[in-house]
């Protein structure tokens, strides 16, 4: 009778682990089914951050600029997967330091908020995913367009207020690099000659 228990045990074991690992991989595919359904860049026939098709992204409000490539985002009706308030990092752009209290204000890093705060701030906005949805730290990634089809990223780093961050691979490298050397060239923002 004791192997018979031992066995019948066993097999209540496996079903719930079964079912346990079924739910997660149901929960799990049910979220990339949501971010599937977003918009990726990779989907863009001209291949160019200028040309996107603005009709097919998704809506959201910026609620407040945390600092020069970070947003707070709120979505009315949030799709899965989504919150509907989430922490945004603007890919392919990194700006100098201006309120992490473990370091300095780094130079331009107050500049390149107040510039984005005066793109976006309040702001309906709309949102291009490329590879990754989520970065290390569980923030959104997306390429953040103005209604009228501004890529707030790309303005970012072609204004100088902004470095093109190259560190991970996304979509619209080349055009970052080209705007980052012109930035350069013409001594834009941060690129400016210190006084």
């Amino acid at each position: 009778m004791r192997p018979l228990a031992g066995i019948t045990l066993s097999v209540l074991f496996i079903v719930a682990l079964v079912v346990l690992l079924g739910r997660d991989v149901a929960k799990d595919s049910a979220t990339a089914q949501a971010y599937g359904q977003l918009y990726r860049v990779s989907a863009m026939a001209s291949h160019t951050s200028a040309d996107a098709p603005l009709d097919k992204m998704l809506t959201a409000t910026v609620e407040r600029v945390v600092d020069g490539d970070t947003i707070i985002v709120q979505f009315a009706h949030p799709p899965a997967g989504l919150d509907s308030s989430e922490r945004l990092r603007l890919i392919g752009v990194n700006t100098p330091e201006s309120v992490d209290p473990r370091r300095p204000v780094e130079r331009f890093g107050k500049e390149a908020a107040q510039f984005l705060s005066r793109l976006l701030d309040g702001k309906a906005v709309l949102l291009a995913f490329d590879h990754s949805t989520r970065d290390q730290y569980g923030r959104l990634l997306a390429y953040v367009y103005t209604q009228d089809g501004l890529c707030t990223n790309l303005a970012i780093v072609e204004q100088g207020y902004g470095f093109a961050y190259l560190e991970h691979s996304f979509h619209f490298e080349d055009e970052f690099r080209k705007a980052q050397r012109t930035a350069q060239r013409e001594g834009l923002g941060l690129w400016a000659k210190a006084d």
